[in-house]
Order: C-alpha cells, then sequence, then structure tokens
C-alpha cells in the first residue's frame, strides 16, 4: 500500500499543487500518518465507537483543557454533553450536536457555529472514526493523553513563573501562585497515573 501511495500524485496540504516525486509523496505520506496517530487523534477517534458507559470513566479522568487541538477539543465537548445525557457519543449525534452547540473557546460561544466551523467539525469526526486504530486502546490513550497534557503544562506554567518572577509582586504572592501552579501539575499527574491503572486493568 505504502509503495503504491508514493508512485500516485498527492494533493500538498495547503498548496495548489500536486506532489509528484516519491519523495514529495513521502512527506506527505509522513506528515498525513504523524497527524492520525496522534494520541489525541485516536483517544477521541476511540471514544466515537464506546457506549456512555463505557466513555463515562475515561472523560472523567481527562478534562477538556487537556485536548490541545481546537477542533477536537470541540468534538471532545460535544462527547462529554452527549454522555452527561447518557446518549452514546457516535459520529453522528456529535455533529448533530455541534450544529447546535458551539465550542467553549468559539468567539461566539452562546451562538450556533458558523456553516465553515461545522464543516470542519464534520470533517474532524470522519477522519477520528474512520482513522481510529481500535476502541480496545482508548483507556491507554487516555494516559497518553494526560501525558501530552502533563508535558505542555509544565512548558506553559514554567513560562508563567517566569513572568511572575519579573513583576513587582511580594514573595508571599509568589508562593501563593506556585502552590496553584503545583497543584494543577499534580492534578494532571494524578489523573495520568490513574489511567495507567484503568488502562492495565482492561488489558488483564
Amino acid at each position: 500500500m505504502t509503495a503504491a501511495l508514493r508512485h500516485t500524485l498527492h494533493l500538498v496540504p495547503g498548496a495548489d499543487s500536486l506532489a509528484e516525486t516519491p519523495e514529495q509523496a513521502d512527506a506527505f505520506l509522513a506528515e498525513s500518518v504523524v497527524r492520525q496517530w496522534q494520541p489525541e487523534h485516536q483517544f477521541i477517534g476511540a471514544l466515537l465507537y464506546l457506549s456512555a458507559d463505557e466513555a463515562r470513566p475515561l472523560l472523567d479522568l481527562v478534562p477538556d483543557t487537556a485536548i490541545a487541538k481546537p477542533v477536537a477539543r470541540w468534538a471532545y465537548e460535544l462527547i462529554r454533553r452527549l454522555v452527561d445525557d447518557e446518549e452514546k457519543p457516535d459520529p453522528v449525534s456529535v455533529l448533530a450536536a455541534g450544529k447546535r452547540h458551539s465550542a467553549r473557546h468559539a468567539r461566539c460561544p452562546d451562538e450556533p457555529p458558523t456553516d465553515a466551523r461545522f464543516k470542519q467539525l464534520a470533517l474532524y469526526l470522519v477522519d477520528a472514526y474512520t482513522q481510529n486504530i481500535t476502541a480496545a486502546l482508548a483507556s491507554s490513550l487516555a494516559r497518553q493523553v494526560l501525558d501530552d497534557a502533563y508535558r505542555r503544562a509544565f512548558g506553559t506554567l514554567g513560562q508563567r513563573m517566569q513572568q511572575l518572577a519579573e513583576t513587582d509582586i511580594d514573595r508571599t504572592e509568589l508562593t501563593n501562585q506556585f502552590g496553584l501552579i503545583r497543584e494543577e501539575l499534580a492534578d494532571l499527574w494524578r489523573r495520568s497515573e490513574a489511567a495507567a491503572k484503568l488502562a492495565a486493568g482492561g488489558a488483564r
């Protein structure tokens, strides 16, 4: 299959040209695979195959803020909304919910999404659902998503600490802020450890 792809013309994302050489085709294929196999993408794809009862413990472990990509976080918020209503978060139901509910981080979260945003969600759901390897890995993927979220938070919170250090706030407030930052990281750590135990239990 890979060999065939290498010798096929590929539309280069964001460009108006085709990849005509094997090297260009390889680069496009590699980029596509990296996107498809990211834990976050695979995790959301796995959730689309689960029942509400199966998805709930994973949603309890992984907060919305652990999802980095905006359209993926929107899909995740919609999945959570459906599960809270005891509905199966299949792609059709998620897309229907997306027609009524914008992402929380949207410019106008209280208004229905624009047609362009809605189409973006539809395309994302198609990819997440069809590119999922197996829903059986959902618990393991949840742990990987939380690990990635921990690393991102470590970097972001480190920058926040540096910015705080450059302000004129007093030592007590700096210490209070450090406590909040440490607790935020500790929460992600605990969630990741719980997800690892859940994954280990499901593998038996």
